[in-house]
């Protein structure tokens, strides 16, 4: 799958989505906007790429519709005449139109409403409730809205929010049954699964879209389409492919690894797709403001990752712009200008991946971004180690990749399995987690690991001990899981860890200090907690607890050091390495010309507090003498960019050693060769 780095995407890859959702009962609403002096702020804080209102989750719209409601408080017509002004400055626009919550539209038409499975509408969720797309909402309102959007506006593309009044499970309104019926003949009703119930919901925002697209062609326009979730890892893939430009909301919570979860997968799908921060603290419109070394570190992970800059903004009550956030965006975007030209047309080096478990091509997906998904991502990360996210769906870009990880749960088709055995045979390494290879009872793939499956342990928390070619930086004592494993026994495979039981299961009056955690047995059992066996021309590595849930739960560093030893004993010359901290992410580009392109990205993150605190990046410092190794042969230059700095280096086998003196948010360095 290729993307095309000549688009607009990635000719503008500085965006912010103009958030603007306004009721109207404030008597300055709206009262001083003016396009001139909204678009200089937009050029003044080098924004190239803008998402400009059309209606609001309130149902107010911000354009002189004649299907709709317009705002009462705007005199204006804000949307022609802010993307008339963008497109003067080579601004890119989108038109934002919120799909299944518009408050007006729900008090106003009770048959427009989505229906909950106990038969009752969702509600006023704060100052706004759920539509159903499958009502005559989309024919009375959408349809003859976003067309005149499509007809009369000079915008490049449309922003579709809310593409479904539930992402979990169906909607059950009378329209939702009676379409259902006529086309499957049976009814529509509690009985339906929660994800057959949600394959339902985005069923109908697929059909929008083909209607939107079949009107933008009617019209000789060339609008792009972007709905929000059409680039999460858990929605559907065949949502994600009735979108021209993808979207997934990574806004930080409680730690900075959600820009690079996002990118490393969708840098991996054949369209751009939009990574989104936000200017808040908290969420959306509470109007705080990131220091800017905070949105710049934000930036700093989604371009040296693959993705383009993006973040939300909110206009003020009065229809104006804040100067202090343009000032902000100025300094962050303007660290992304000057290292755009050179990332814009590189594309990441593929290795490594995690094999995200994805059941079918119309379902979502919640345990693809689960705590055992994340736990990986973290881990590898903080490796150092160069990877993708893949949707398993994608069988058939396997090739691409040397290494393959398993997480938990089984929730792969079985097609999947089957690639992967040909897949090791023919020369990869294959390492699986836990239950990851547990599916109805029957453990896949016990060739290709040389085991045999006997069941699950009783025991709810693990101990091992590795042996000591994968000791790595571990300390020299039994180690702890704090979850299950599964017991099996070696055929082919060389045991490469002990698994040991605790000295019983922990139950309120049979427990030991730590009630959770029962200490370990003073012998190993008879099953090992980790694996190694050839098969083929590969191998593959089974390690039987679920180490990647319990770091992303616990963070227990132990299991990080585990895993990057057993990683580097099955891959001994990786792309890079690094004399560097786990903050200290890495991800290898190759450009156009075929240089390679290393980021090193530094996160300076402050202290947490409470768990809905985000951790702030108030200042950033400088990082000295970063020490890089990168497998390549031929070498002419090594030169920092955009600096120019060209870089002592020397050969050392097959790798290449050179120091980075120093970087701020990210260093760029690029490798050319004859090679």
């Amino acid at each position: 799958m290729m993307i095309d780095k000549e688009s607009a995407f990635f000719t503008h890859m500085r965006a912010v989505h103009m958030d603007f959702h306004m009721p109207e009962f404030p008597v300055n609403a709206i009262t001083s906007f003016n396009a001139t002096g909204f678009v200089d702020h937009l050029e003044r804080g080098r924004v190239n790429m803008v998402a400009l209102f059309a209606k609001c989750h309130f149902g107010n719209s911000f354009y002189n519709t004649k299907a709709g409601h317009k705002h009462a408080g705007l005199p204006q017509d804000f949307l022609m005449e802010a993307s008339a002004e963008c497109r003067k400055r080579g601004i890119f626009t989108y038109a934002y139109y919120s799909l299944c919550t518009d408050v007006k539209a729900y008090r106003e038409h009770e048959n427009w409403r989505w229906i909950g499975r106990d038969g009752a509408p969702s509600g006023v969720n704060g100052p706004w409730g759920r539509l159903c797309l499958n009502t005559p909402y989309k024919e009375e309102l959408i349809i003859p809205q976003l067309t005149e959007v499509i007809r009369d506006y000079p915008v490049d593309g449309l922003w579709l929010d809310i593409p479904v009044p539930s992402a979990t499970d169906g909607c059950f309104c009378p329209s939702c049954r009676a379409k259902y019926r006529a086309l499957y003949g049976r009814e529509l009703d509690a009985s339906i699964s929660p994800e057959d119930g949600a394959s339902w919901n985005y069923r109908a925002v697929i059909n929008l879209i083909r209607e939107l697209k079949h009107i933008i062609a009617g019209q000789g326009k060339d609008i792009q389409i972007c709905s929000n979730r059409s680039g999460h890892l858990d929605s559907p893939l065949a949502f994600l492919e009735a979108n021209d430009i993808l979207c997934w909301e990574s806004q930080p919570r409680n730690n900075y690894l959600s820009h690079s979860f996002s990118a490393r997968y969708v840098r991996t799908l054949d369209r751009p797709t939009q990574v989104m921060s936000v200017r808040f603290y908290q969420g959306w419109g509470d109007l705080t403001l990131k220091p800017a070394a905070q949105m710049t570190s934000e930036f700093a992970a989604m371009i040296g990752n693959g993705v383009a800059a993006t973040s939300g903004d909110q206009v003020n009550v009065d229809g104006t712009l804040q100067p202090a956030v343009y000032d902000m965006f100025s300094q962050a975007f303007g660290f992304v200008q000057g290292r755009e030209e050179l990332l814009r047309t590189a594309s990441s080096v593929k290795d490594a991946c995690i094999l995200a478990p994805v059941p079918a091509h119309d379902r979502i997906a919640p345990a693809s971004v689960g705590p055992a998904v994340k736990g990986a991502h973290k881990m590898l990360v903080e490796s150092h180690i160069q990877f993708d996210i893949v949707n398993s769906q994608h069988i058939e870009t396997l090739a691409d990749y040397s290494t393959i990880v398993l997480p938990e749960p089984c929730e792969y088709d079985d097609t999947v399995f089957t690639a992967l055995d040909e897949w090791v045979r023919n020369g990869g390494t294959l390492i699986a987690c836990g239950a990851s290879l547990v599916k109805n009872g029957r453990f896949l793939l016990e060739e290709v690991f040389g085991l045999e499956y006997l069941e699950p342990s009783v025991f709810s928390v693990s101990h091992f001990k590795p042996h000591p070619c994968v000791q790595g930086e571990t300390d020299d004592l039994v180690l702890q899981c704090r979850t299950s494993a599964q017991k099996v026994i070696p055929t082919t495979a060389e045991s490469i860890a002990d698994y040991i039981y605790p000295q019983g299961e922990s139950i309120p009056d049979r427990a030991f200090r730590n009630q959770l955690a029962a200490p370990p047995s003073d012998e190993a059992s008879h099953y090992p907690f980790a694996t190694r066996n050839s098969c083929g021309s590969g191998s593959a590595i089974y390690i039987a607890g679920s180490i990647f849930s319990a770091y992303w739960t616990y963070n227990h560093h132990w299991l990080r050091q585990f895993f990057d030893a057993v990683y580097r004993a099955a891959v001994p010359q990786p792309l890079y390495r690094l004399d560097a901290p786990g903050t200290v992410e890495a991800n290898m580009m190759k450009t156009a010309g075929g240089d390679l392109l290393l980021n090193v990205i530094d996160y300076q993150v402050g202290h947490q507090g409470d768990t809905n605190a985000i951790p702030s990046v108030e200042k950033v410092y400088p990082r000295y003498n970063t020490v890089c190794e990168v497998r390549a042969t031929g070498v002419t230059s090594v030169t920092l960019e955009p600096e120019g700095t060209a870089l002592e280096f020397e050969q050392q086998g097959p790798y290449i050693r050179f120091t980075i003196p120093r970087m701020m948010y990210m260093a760029m360095v690029r490798i050319q060769s004859t090679t």
